[in-house]
């Protein structure tokens, strides 16, 4: 099957309604917003069970439509990069504009600003970092400037022009996510790393958005389970010791099915219970004094471990910080009601209604009403039209207004703002009497428990003191800080439970007081202690029955929740992401490495690619083939690792979904000429079918990048680069450096520097002749080039140490053009070189320059057409 076949029948075979919802939903528009998360958890709840009002709709499968007309998002090219502030040295306002399509090749010797824009689009695009830090943006740390780091990236998308603001640390633009960049800092973790393919073919990226999905909805779902979790800790019962009485196995095995006639069947405790257990208690009381101080020793210690433990969760900083926020939340609640009274009462005879002493005197008057004045009757009494009441406070019959009054005043109180500062306030109310009351610290007998523990173990009854201390102050802090008197939070030490040593110590005292005791046990003594046990049990469950009804509750809310986190998670869809892309990807990845390390003539190398892909993302790791060092850059030279990078980012690209731009800053650093060559033909290769921007400070790179794009058809865009004492960034209206230019370029120049010169015919002879002169010496220095590039085709060429003799295929320079190349050469030199003052030479006016010109452009087109006539009768001599 190919890949959306196999996406499509693992769907509807595999995956769950709200999966394959989600599918179609990523399919159909790439990335999702909050409203589908929202959308898709609630058919993850209504799956598991959870009541949902209203219910959500049926979950619509992926189809083959959704796949078929998704795309790969709207086509992008870079405009311009404008309007750069405070990045580097570059010049204020520093702007570049590349070609919307092709090849843009920009020229600069160090310094002169390129790295400043490649910054730029290394943190606004695409690329490869280990440490974000790498991507930090600098101002000119050596001037005077200020400001943030600012730039406008110009990009067409969907056949409009679009700005996207950048700024050195913001996010970037999901848009220019589709331009990747390769610089040197990325070209390690290319040699190192190997492929991490960002934009998968479509239907191979589903399974891992799919993942990324799931990731996020696991984190919704995690935030609303805390909360339950963390009620279910404060509905734990404590037993008097730990036994196997039903009673305790039944809370063991309390969960989420418990029913509440089981619950009730086990917390059932009667007067008759109550009469036995307190005889119980008599009878096993009469046993030996030693082995019931023992065993009572033995009982303390147990419990004041568990006391230990639920101390330290109970009084911890986190508590103490939700008691702070509680009494906050209260207090915040009491203003706002309190603001409100304000408004509604400000035109009352007397100040402060609605505050705190006027609360109080209203629920005072209330109470006295309700129970002795007008009991049986709601609260405020007032007037009706049969009776006049009389007022609670002055006992005086209620005028009209005074009755409307009460009225108003009974409305605020019920109101909603009111309601709820009595609501915050009645919770830091019941939390204050849920604070722990270190009743074992503070017992009678803690000085004489405190010192039999002393007498077998020092440390532990030191611990047990410093606890004793630590757990009193932070009582002390927690009640402060709920009832609003804390001055400023202080720092208290942490609690450190002895509850581990002091289990132990229990369980060394019970089993010396059995010892003590097995004179005088027998079977029956057992029955009756086990019988005593159960009924004790029992007892602490039927008075903490509604804390059973609502642990209960509480498991089943959670059982919903750990139903739907296992909707979500991701072993499964992890595998078939996996699967899908060693079925339809890996080979395709593989050979395309294998191709591109061909083209960049490295196959020699032993390194090769396998996937070791995550969650999200499809990633192919470099082997070195060796076991002595897992890192390919421990064994290739700089320049083969600048190579294989090369390839690796290529093979990247040539896989990733779409054909979005690439920026490659100075590929051929280190690479020797030859491969360097071969760098320059791949990268004009490629700029046939992405747009490609190359900077580079390698002027015979530059030069070999434009033959091969020349050759290609791709009129390459050429920018050229200047800084001087005051910035960098700074472009050469003239263009590349004389030198770097072809013998077309040349020509163009020379029609461009012309155009002024031959007004100067006319207005200065001597100033014309100065430059007519000059124009001569670059037509000569074209003429020199010339050889090179249209008589032996590049053959061989000054300043490069290779000759290409498969090129000689084209040489052929017949009689004809021999000797118009030797006369044009000859006027160049005659016209360019210095003449006696005899005045034997003649200045060639502006129609001859023109007609000079003219018969070198001639010459060239020629020379080019005998060339291709050459090449043509040989075609065994073309490469293969």
């Amino acid at each position: 099957m190919g890949a959306v076949e196999d996406i499509l029948e693992w769907s509807a075979t595999k995956l769950s309604p709200w999966r394959q919802d989600a599918l179609r939903r990523l399919a159909s528009g790439g990335s999702i917003g909050s409203q589908d998360h929202d959308d898709l958890l609630n058919l993850i709840k209504d799956s598991v069970g959870f009541s949902l009002s209203p219910k959500p709709g049926a979950a619509i499968p992926l189809g083959k439509a959704h796949l078929s007309t998704a795309t790969a998002g709207s086509p992008l090219q870079i405009k311009t990069i404008r309007n750069v502030e405070n990045v580097n040295r570059l010049v204020p306002s520093a702007a570049l504009t590349f070609a919307a399509s092709g090849l843009t090749v920009i020229y600069g010797r160090n310094g002169s600003g390129k790295s400043g824009f490649v910054r730029i689009f290394r943190t606004a695009c695409r690329t490869r970092f280990d440490n974000p830090a790498k991507l930090k943006v600098l101002s000119d740390v050596y001037g005077s400037s200020s400001g943030p780091q600012a730039a406008e990236i110009v990009i067409e998308t969907g056949g409009s022009e679009v700005i996207v603001p950048w700024k050195a640390g913001g996010l970037a633009s999901e848009a220019l996510l589709q331009v990747a960049v390769f610089d040197s800092s990325a070209a390690q973790l290319y040699v190192d790393g190997g492929n991490q393919i960002q934009f998968l073919p479509f239907g191979l990226a589903l399974p891992h958005k799919l993942n990324e999905l799931c990731i996020a909805l696991k984190g919704r779902l995690d935030g609303e389970r805390k909360p339950i979790t963390g009620q279910i800790g404060l509905t734990t019962i404590a037993f008097e010791m730990v036994t196997t009485t039903k009673a305790q196995a039944f809370y063991s095995g309390l969960s989420a099915k418990s029913t509440d006639t089981q619950i009730d069947e086990a917390a059932k405790f009667s007067e008759g219970d109550q009469t036995r257990l307190d005889e119980l208690i008599r009878l096993l009381s009469a046993t030996t004094a030693s082995a019931a101080d023992m065993t009572a020793l033995s009982t303390w210690v147990q419990g004041l471990a568990q006391d230990c433990g639920s101390l330290v969760e109970a009084l911890s900083d986190v508590k103490l910080e939700e008691h702070r926020t509680l009494k906050e939340h209260a207090i915040e609640a009491r203003n706002a009601a309190g603001l409100d009274a304000t408004a509604l009462f400000s035109t009352e005879p007397l100040p402060g209604v609605g505050g705190e002493t006027w609360r109080r005197l209203w629920l005072a008057a209330r109470d006295y009403s309700i129970i002795d004045a007008y009991a049986g009757r709601d609260f405020p009494v007032v007037n009706t039209t049969d009776n006049v009441e009389s007022c609670v406070l002055c006992h005086q019959p209620l005028s009209p207004a005074a009755s409307e009054r009460l009225g108003r005043f009974q409305t605020f109180v019920g109101g909603a703002l009111a309601t709820a500062a009595d609501q915050a306030e009645e919770t830091v109310s019941a939390t204050l009497t849920v604070v722990p009351k270190l009743e074992a610290f503070a017992s009678k007998d803690w000085p004489a428990r405190l010192e039999q523990i002393r007498k077998r173990n020092g440390e532990l009854a030191d611990a047990l003191s410093l606890f004793k201390q630590g757990a009193e102050a932070r009582r002390t802090a927690t009640i402060a800080a709920l009832q609003g008197t804390e001055a400023a939070p202080s720092t208290l030490l942490p609690l450190v439970s002895p509850a581990t040593t002091l289990a132990e110590l229990a369980q060394l005292l019970s089993q010396e007081a059995a010892a003590l005791a097995s004179a005088d046990e027998n079977a029956q003594r057992a029955k009756l202690a086990a019988e005593r046990a159960e009924l004790a049990d029992r007892k602490i469950l039927a008075a903490g029955r509604d804390r059973l009804i609502k642990r209960r509750d509480l498991l089943k809310q959670d059982a919903l929740y750990v139903a739907a986190l296992a909707e979500v998670q991701t072993t499964g869809i992890t595998k078939k992401a996996n699967d899908l892309v060693d079925v339809h990807l890996t080979k395709i990845v593989i050979d395309r490495y294998e191709t591109e390390r061909k083209a960049l003539d490295i196959t020699h190398l032993k390194i090769r690619l396998a996937r070791k892909s995550d969650q999200t993302k499809a990633a192919f790791q470099t082997t070195p083939g060796t076991t002595l060092t897992k890192l390919t850059s421990d064994i290739l030279s700089e320049g083969e690792q600048r190579a294989l990078a090369l390839a690796a980012f290529l093979t990247e690209v040539a896989v990733t979904e779409g054909t979005g731009p690439i920026v490659i800053d100075d590929p051929v650093s280190s690479l020797d000429r030859d491969r360097g060559l071969k760098v320059a033909e791949r990268i004009a290769t490629e700029a046939q079918t992405r747009q490609v921007i190359v900077f580079t400070h390698d002027l015979i790179f530059f030069n070999d990048l434009c033959r091969e794009a020349d050759a290609l058809g791709i009129l390459p865009e050429t920018i050229a680069l200047f800084a001087d004492a005051a910035n960098a960034g700074k472009i050469d209206p003239a263009g590349v450096v004389w030198k770097g230019l072809n013998v077309n370029k040349r020509l163009a120049r020379i029609r461009n520097d012309y155009a002024p010169v031959k007004k100067l015919h006319a207005t200065s002879p001597t100033d014309y002749e100065v430059a007519i002169k000059n124009l001569y010496g670059r037509l000569r220095d074209t003429y020199e080039r010339l050889v090179e590039e249209c008589i032996f085709c590049d053959v061989v060429r000054r300043g490069v140490d290779r000759i290409e003799t498969q090129k000689l295929r084209m040489v052929h320079l017949s009689d004809v053009l021999a000797i118009r190349f030797h006369e044009g050469m000859t006027k160049a030199n005659t016209h360019s070189h210095d003449n006696p003052a005899a005045d034997t030479v003649t200045v060639p006016d502006p129609a001859d320059f023109e007609k000079d010109i003219a018969s070198i452009e001639k010459l060239v087109a020629d020379l080019k057409a005998e060339s291709a006539m050459a090449e043509a009768k040989r075609p065994s001599m073309k490469p293969k």
